[in-house]
């Protein structure tokens, strides 16, 4: 089947409309959906259920799908590996990350790379772990970062890094001083936390109900800048890995604080792509370019 007609499929099914899908391929509705028609005679039976709203997979576009997305991913694949054997080392390279390893680990990763591959480009996309490990089970991205994630089916993890939540403070901070703390401790001052779908609220959720811990920020955000600011005002704690406040510990502006909750040293950055998914050179170079630097990091 023509890789345009599995790029109109794919877009349609990530769309849920036919008429958004044609927008965001610049293409006309009508020529969408005659292809989807044409795919429909060949394989015998309705991809999509027709709705006022939108379309909808019937149970043979959800198998159909599966084959697309796949398809389309191995298409890429074959071409970023001819353009290697071309010597022109180009390719192109999707990341969904959690926001906290982006400041320093992964972007010097990017920088880094780029040096001895200068002809591969990155799409780099910020968002909760729960996110970034939706997009790689979908496709949408070749290589997820999350925090402390959850399995997921079609989804394999490259490499962890175990990376504990630290309490974070000012140096100002009443806690400052303090060796090793509780959360129950940290939650008797104001404290700051991310948003749900964040790997770090998971965490800290499930830590509060095992404890029968009540958790009232005084700031939650989808921010981990808005966290790190948050402590380094002496506002109140934070809880972030070390990975994510290194810059704020080597200029004093920060103090990690270790906690004693043994759940809360279980955290990891974890490194994921699509399961059985052969992956394109570039992607790979770079996995292993990725480990290596985050490795130098902790």
């Amino acid at each position: 089947m023509a890789s345009a007609q599995l790029r109109y499929f794919d877009e349609v099914v990530r769309c849920g409309s036919i008429r958004i899908a044609a927008e965001r391929l610049h293409v006309a509705p009508s020529a969408i959906s005659r292809q989807i028609r044409n795919m429909e005679d060949e394989v015998g039976l309705p991809l999509f259920e027709r709705h006022a709203r939108g379309v909808v997979l019937t149970s043979a576009g959800e198998i159909f799908a599966r084959y697309a997305r796949a398809a389309l991913l191995d298409h890429e694949r074959v071409h970023a590996e001819i353009d290697d054997l071309k010597g022109l080392r180009r390719g192109h390279i999707r990341l969904c990350s959690v926001e906290g390893v982006v400041a320093d680990g992964l972007t010097q990763a990017i920088a880094t790379f780029r040096e001895r591959f200068s002809g591969v480009t990155f799409r780099l996309t910020i968002t909760g772990t729960e996110h970034v490990m939706a997009a790689v089970r979908d496709g949408d991205t070749d290589i997820g970062i999350a925090f402390t994630s959850s399995p997921e089916p079609g989804v394999r993890y490259a490499t962890r890094f175990r990376d504990p939540l630290f309490a974070v403070v000012s140096p100002r901070h009443v806690l400052a001083k303090a060796k090793r703390i509780s959360l129950s401790e940290a939650l008797a001052h104001p404290v700051a936390v991310p948003e749900k779908g964040f790997g770090i609220r998971t965490l800290l959720d499930t830590r509060c109900r095992s404890a029968r811990l009540v958790l009232r920020p005084t700031l939650e955000t989808n921010s981990i800048e808005g966290l790190r600011g948050f402590a380094r005002s002496g506002s109140g704690v934070t809880f972030l890995p070390r990975m994510t406040v290194r810059r704020e510990i080597d200029f004093s502006l920060v103090k990690p604080i270790p906690l004693v909750d043994r759940e809360l040293q279980q955290a990891s950055v974890d490194v994921c792509v699509l399961e059985d998914r052969k992956l394109p050179s570039a992607v790979v170079e770079f996995l292993n370019h990725l480990q290596r630097v985050f490795t130098e990091a902790r």
